[in-house]
Formats: structure tokens, sequence, C-alpha cells
């Protein structure tokens, strides 16, 4: 195999790497650090001064050095930027170039336009109905993630054009791998919660109306024979029950729609959440690897 051919095979796996990085490095900012803010303060006695570094490039691999990943604070988020238009082609991922994650600055979340969803890159016009506040609530949660990715991948040497591309294909490609496994799950969880639902919420609907009424004193009477009649109580039950029923007919209709409700988000939530989560990272591992070769 030539050259050329392996880094077009190899191409797309580095573009997963800004994905991985930022999962291991959750919560860690790469940033260009700053006298008194992330560079830890010496104290005589206490506090060993580190050693010079000979090559010039941050020792990340040590885990208690004064350059590791775990000394490097939060930096103040730089302010947002519009969405970036390039006029020629990202450059390709440089495999020999790519590095250890070196301190480098914060990129900047992008700011979508006006009334417009944007997670990654995927961009859709949002009616008037939906409230500013949860729009940009979305908006910020996603450009963050974005620009934490977009981050790591400088970090290790991809270009920064390149790495906004792969950052904003990720974003993008787990919004849709959590829609196209969650809500088909979701749908069918559902649908199955809001029939159990429905038949426990009538039941307890039904008891709550019948509650001190005639056919309810029957029911109860049928169900403490069942252990000498056995099914010659049921009869008895079916009557109280029907005799009953016209009285719990409205709590047994509201039991039967609260119980549906409930147990159709409870369903939905029980399958749709795990789907949805799979396939957000499946998304965004095919997003990643999509980004570093379009």
């Amino acid at each position: 195999m030539n050259s050329s051919t392996a880094r077009l095979i190899a191409r797309p796996v580095v573009g997963v790497l800004p994905m991985a990085l930022a999962i291991a490095c959750a919560g860690v900012a790469l940033a260009v650090p700053q006298p008194g803010v992330t560079e830890p303060p010496v104290q005589p006695g206490i506090t060993k001064e580190a050693p010079a570094d000979e090559g010039g490039r941050s020792d990340l691999t040590k885990f208690d050095g004064p350059d590791s990943l775990g000394h490097l604070e939060t930096q103040p988020r730089p302010q947002s930027r519009p969405v970036p238009e390039y006029t020629t082609p990202a450059p390709p991922v440089v495999i020999e170039e790519l590095h250890l994650p070196e301190p480098v600055e914060p990129v900047a979340p992008i700011l979508p336009p006006e009334r417009t969803l944007r997670v990654g890159d995927f961009t859709t016009p949002v009616p008037d109905e939906v409230p500013a506040d949860l729009l940009d609530g979305v908006n910020t949660n996603a450009a963050n993630v974005e620009a934490a990715i977009a981050t790591q991948g400088r970090s290790v040497g991809i270009n920064p054009s390149r790495s906004d591309k792969i950052a904003a294909a990720t974003v993008g490609g787990a919004l849709a791998g959590a829609a196209i496994a969650g809500i088909p799950a979701a749908t069918v969880g559902a649908v199955g919660g809001g029939l159990a639902g429905a038949v426990v919420g009538a039941g307890i609907g039904f008891a709550v109306g019948a509650a001190g009424t005639a056919g309810a004193t029957a029911i109860l009477a049928g169900a403490a024979s069942i252990p000498t009649a056995g099914a010659g109580a049921f009869p008895v039950i079916a009557a109280g029950a029907v005799a009953a029923f016209p009285i719990a007919a409205a709590s047994t209709g509201a039991g039967a729609a609260i119980g549906a409700a409930a147990g159709a988000a409870a369903g939905a939530a029980v399958l749709g959440i795990p789907a949805a989560a799979a396939g957000a990272v499946a998304g965004g591992v095919l997003g990643s690897g999509y980004g570093a070769t379009l």
C-alpha cells in the first residue's frame, strides 16, 4: 500500500482523536498558561520549582508536573464568534504532525444567526413560538461542546480550520445519531408504557371512584370468598363492578388518561434515553471521521 493511500484511509480514523480527547480530558481546559492563573504558586520549602523544559514543549505526560493537564486551569471563555466562512478548503490532517496535547488558546464558541438552531454543522430556522431562552440554552450548550472539541483538536496539531470542521461534524453527527436511534426507541417505549399505564391508571381510578358504593362492597365480598367459593366468586365480583362503574366512570377515565401519560413518558425514557445516548456516541464518531475528510 502506497503512502497516499495509507493517509487517505487513516484520516477518518485520526478525525476521531479530538472527540476521544474531549472525553478523556473532560473538564480540563487546554489553555495557554498565565502567571498567577495557570501556573501553580511556588512556596519555598513546600513546592519545588519545575525544571526548565529543554524541548520547548509542555510535558503533559507527567501527571504531577506544573505543565500537566491536571494543572491547566480553566480560563475565562473567549467571546463568541460568527459562523466561520472558509474561502479555501481546509487542509487535511497531517498524521506526521500530530503530537501529545499542548496548551493552546481556547476556541471561541460559534454564535448562530437569530432564531436559528445550530448544533454543529446542523442548522435550521426556529419558529417564533419557541421561547428565546430555550433556543439560546440549546445553542449555547452545543456551541460550548463544539468549541471544546475544536480546542482539543488544535492541541494535538490539527489545523484550526480542519479542527473546526471536525468539531462541527462531531456535534452534528451526535445529534443525528441520537435522533435516529432515540426517536424510534422512545416511540416503542411510549406506546407500550402508555398501554400499561392506562390499564393501571384505570384500575386505580375505578377503585377511587367506586370506594364506598354498594358495588365496591360486592366486589370486596366476592374477592374475600375466592378461597372458599373459587370460580363461583367471580360472577359476584363482575356484578359489583357493573354496578359501580356508572358512578366510577369519570374517575376511571381520568385514571386511564393519567396512567397512559405517565406510562408513555416512563416507557419513552426507559427505551429512548439509552438508545439516544448510544446513537449520539456512534453518530459523533462517524461525524468526527467525516469531518476529517470533507
